[in-house]
């Protein structure tokens, strides 16, 4: 009785800690956009609506609309990934290795994917040949992504060494 009680309290830890990382990872998406010009940069949601418009004729609301859509489903899906990682390993070094290394990843192929997103949205075929080349670059791109990620794997981290 004792284990199955124990498995309970377990399991619902489990699912708090996925909930409150798609939760995070939606937060961390509208704070992602929010902070992308004091990077220099135009938010990534404004210039997806801008090609949604230009290549799929989509109104300026509808286009914007399906690029904050299109974003917080990414950033969900990347909270949920983190909360994956964390329910997988308690070892600090292990969940700051992941955090540096899919801050990287994310850097590294958002070029192509992004102008995937974008030809998928506006109807186009998708041509592998037209995007462009993989960001190599360890840049202000790359930092951005990176606070993104620590910003949810720490208190994910913090909130699941104290419920164990």
């Amino acid at each position: 009785m004792a284990t199955t009680s124990l498995n309970k309290t377990q399991n619902t830890i489990r699912v708090q800690l996925l909930l409150m990382a798609c939760l995070l990872g939606a937060v961390m998406g509208v704070i992602f956009i929010i902070i992308q010009p004091f990077f220099g940069m135009d938010t990534l949601t404004s210039r997806h609506a801008a090609a949604y418009q230009q290549l799929g004729n989509w109104s300026s609301v509808a286009a914007i609309i399906i690029a904050w859509t299109a974003h917080l489903a990414v950033s969900v899906f990347y909270g949920f990934l983190s909360g994956i990682v964390i329910l997988s390993t308690t070892q600090l070094n292990v969940v700051a290795l992941f955090t540096l290394a899919f801050s990287w990843l994310t850097t590294l192929i958002a070029p192509p994917a992004n102008a995937m997103i974008v030809q998928f949205v506006s109807f186009q075929q998708i041509q592998i040949s037209q995007l462009p080349a993989l960001n190599f670059s360890l840049d202000v791109k790359f930092l951005l992504h990176l606070v993104f990620f620590a910003a949810m794997t720490l208190p994910l981290y913090l909130y699941h060494k104290k419920a164990k």
